[in-house]
């Protein structure tokens, strides 16, 4: 019988580009050659599908991921998101906040920390009032979105990317920065940030029935972001998709895939609780100041929440829905009101299913966002 352990390490390194992170936990405990193996990292594991970043277990604090592939739980003890508010997820990070408004860059699966700058203030300009805030709900509220352009692993000239405070202001942090700098030239309430071809872009919805508009954004010298001539039309429009009147409400994300940057408007309903009823997709195309509306996503899955948006290739993974979009509630609730709004939405058939019960969330204020592992 053949010695599986005494396989020629370049064929072990080959095979580990083809597990995704669990298997790779598990063919490392094979044996020590296997084991040795997997520790050198020459190959990257699979793509990954996204775990479900959630609340803390009140009674050990460890923190509980949901695993969509495997339909299980982890629960991961560590220390540095003890107490802490997930204000995003880029690259397999965290970004971390906790009741001091200490802000951190967490690699749960390894360990790796980076520490971060306290985020600007709420009130712009005036710290002394966020003494009146609750500190539990400053905490929640005070960064709404956190991105970075790329992985600290690879780069560590890496520039991390938030929305904060009322108004969902914009500013930025590179790597050896003592402070955040805030980015000027967007007017209030940006509803989404995306990385893309060396810049970061935003899209902004200003009212109800009123076109989407885009801003682009690099780091250097002068920290202001440029509009582009770019307007997506909006319910209103006499040859929009959708005319719907419960649509009182919509959220537009920036998601990138096949090389192009693609607008997702995700539609509420009018009733208090404000569900998401539909979701609707545009190709972007920068160079020619123009779009055009998707009736699907050529086989991708695209994940939406509080974090970086993540569009994977379902085909290897028979437990995603290809043509489809997995969603997280929205922004983070200052109060418990016993409603949650996740689901899967499928492209195709224009209806919405559910991959985890909606009943588990109600003890978290904060919902769960999106985490790529990056072991």
């Amino acid at each position: 019988m053949a010695d599986w352990s005494e396989l020629p390490a370049d064929m072990l390194e080959h095979l580990t580009g083809f597990l995704p992170v669990q298997d790779y936990h598990r063919f490392s405990a094979v044996c020590r050659n296997w084991g040795m193996v997997a520790k050198e990292r020459r190959h990257s594991p699979a793509q990954q599908i996204p775990w479900l970043a959630m609340g803390e277990l009140e009674d050990t604090k460890k923190r509980k991921f949901y695993d969509l592939l495997e339909d299980r739980h982890y629960y991961l003890d560590v220390p540095e998101l003890c107490g802490t508010v997930l204000c995003g997820s880029s690259y397999g990070w965290l970004f971390t906040l906790d009741r001091k408004l200490n802000f951190r860059l967490v690699n749960p699966l390894t360990g790796e920390c980076y520490d971060l700058p306290r985020p600007p203030p709420f009130f712009e300009g005036h710290v002394e009032r966020e003494i009146y805030l609750d500190a539990e709900v400053l905490q929640r509220s005070l960064v709404i979105k956190a991105i970075l352009d790329y992985d600290p692993r690879t780069r560590s000239d890496f520039t991390a990317l938030i929305l904060y405070g009322g108004h969902y202001t914009p500013a930025f942090w590179r790597a050896g920065n003592t402070i955040w700098t805030t980015i000027t030239g967007i007017p209030d309430g940006p509803d989404d940030i995306t990385f893309f071809e060396g810049k970061f872009y935003f899209v902004r919805t200003p009212c109800v029935n009123s076109c989407s508009e885009f801003y682009t954004f690099e780091v250097g010298t002068e920290p202001k972001a440029t509009k582009f001539e770019l307007q997506v039309s909006c319910r209103g429009d006499p040859n929009y998709i959708i005319e719907d009147i419960n649509h009182s409400c919509t959220i537009n994300y920036l998601v990138v895939f096949g090389g192009k940057l693609h607008l997702v408007e995700r539609f509420l309903d009018a009733c208090e609780s404000m569900p998401t009823t539909e979701f609707v997709l545009h190709e972007l195309d920068l160079e020619g100041n123009n779009y055009s509306t998707c009736q699907h996503i050529n086989g991708y899955t695209i994940f939406l929440g509080a974090s970086a948006s993540v569009v994977i290739s379902p085909s290897h993974f028979h437990n995603c829905m290809k043509d489809a979009i997995y969603f997280t509630d929205l922004a983070p609730k200052l109060y418990a009101d016993g409603t949650e709004d996740h689901g899967i939405f499928d492209m195709i058939g224009k209806n919405i299913t559910t991959y985890y019960p909606r009943d588990v969330f109600h003890h978290a204020l904060v919902p769960p966002i999106w985490f790529t592992p990056n072991p």
